[in-house]
């Protein structure tokens, strides 16, 4: 079993934004470009006008930028490269889906080249997003849990790829329908960071650079620990530690839960497990990673039986740490279980039917 670090291909640009007066307040650039992005979604900036929209969105991404979300049966979110695609089948899908969502974001680190959020959003729902029938339950409230990571261009002036998820499974559990077997832990919970670290954390200015690299040696080794190599939690983990994981896994309040409902499932079910991570970084005590584990389906897993298919895992975690210990506290993860069901031949879209109603 192995890790293996992706290498991106750096996309050439001629075109960026003034982010000086930004970083003079001690942010990192990354995050300076990014805030911009972001204050024109939130905005609603010439949302449904894409020419319009174009215009203020193109110095902020290269041509060819890649944005990566979850699979869904429709193509709604999927893999897309360039705006045009962005805006048709994310943008433009889940500004239908929900009224004027109001998020909130809990985590948010970066450097000069990588950022990365975690987040929820308040809603209600106004029409279908990737299948899920949102338009047949008009006016309920919706939380939508969602993460991204960004990676920066060769010039460092624009973004380059923007991974992105959603819990899709859980949007269909507020809808009604549970597709994965309840877990026995809570599930559709998470809380921010339990620590005065700004929110979002952390707040860049105070962030200690020695802190940065501590958190970051302890984190390549929990993760590879934790999904590859260990037979059981990483010694890196607090006992009293928080794993807030998506629908199907549930919240882990003790290295004892998560080692009982989180990791050992995992193990059982699935084998020859390999690590492939696009992004690992840290900004002082809070880290993030994505990528994939990629594992050979040969033992129940979720409620599905054998079926010796391989499958790839599509993962991404937040971590706070604790270093007067040297110790990961909390984690927020997020899966595209859908995805790695598609690979194994099982619809979990298709699962919103009477079958699986909850009463």
């Amino acid at each position: 079993m192995r890790v293996l670090l992706l290498l991106l291909p750096l996309f050439m640009v001629s075109e960026g934004i003034d982010t000086e007066s930004c970083r003079a307040l001690g942010n990192p650039r990354a995050k300076c470009i990014i805030n911009g992005m972001l204050e024109v979604i939130k905005k609603h900036i010439a949302w449904d006008d894409w020419e319009a929209w174009y215009e203020v969105m193109k110095d902020f991404w290269t041509e060819d930028m890649v944005y990566d979300s979850n699979w869904t049966p429709n193509g709604d979110f999927s893999n897309n490269s360039g705006l045009q695609e962005f805006f048709d089948n994310e943008h433009i899908p889940f500004n239908l889906a929900f009224d004027n969502t109001t998020f909130a974001t809990m985590i948010w680190i970066g450097g000069e080249d990588t950022a990365s959020l975690m987040a929820y959003g308040k809603a209600k729902w106004i029409g279908d997003l990737g299948t899920v029938p949102g338009s047949q339950h008009v006016g309920l409230e919706v939380t939508i849990w969602d993460l991204d990571f960004y990676r920066i261009d060769i010039t460092g002036e624009l973004i380059a790829y923007n991974w992105c998820l959603i819990d899709f499974v859980d949007l269909m559990r507020q809808v009604g329908y549970q597709v994965l077997p309840k877990p026995s832990l809570r599930e559709g919970f998470l809380l921010p960071p339990r620590a005065m670290d700004g929110i979002p954390a952390p707040v860049s200015r105070l962030v200690r650079p020695e802190d940065t690299v501590i958190s970051q040696a302890v984190i390549e080794l929990l993760i590879m620990e934790d999904f590859v190599t260990g037979d059981g939690p990483s010694s890196l983990w607090a006992e009293d530690m928080v794993w807030y994981g998506g629908a199907g896994f549930g919240m882990a309040t003790s290295r004892e839960e998560y080692e009982t409902h989180i990791l050992a499932p995992l193990r059982e079910g699935l084998s020859m497990r390999e690590l492939h991570l696009d992004i690992v970084h840290c900004e002082g005590v809070y880290c993030g990673a994505h990528g994939y584990l990629a594992a050979v389906h040969t033992g129940e897993w979720l409620g599905e039986q054998a079926t010796g298919l391989p499958l790839h895992l599509r993962l991404a975690l937040h971590w706070r740490l604790d270093l007067t210990t040297g110790l990961a506290r909390e984690c927020w993860a997020m899966f595209d279980l859908p995805a790695a069901f598609n690979m194994i031949g099982v619809d979990l879209f298709a699962r919103m039917d009477q079958e699986h109603r909850i009463e």
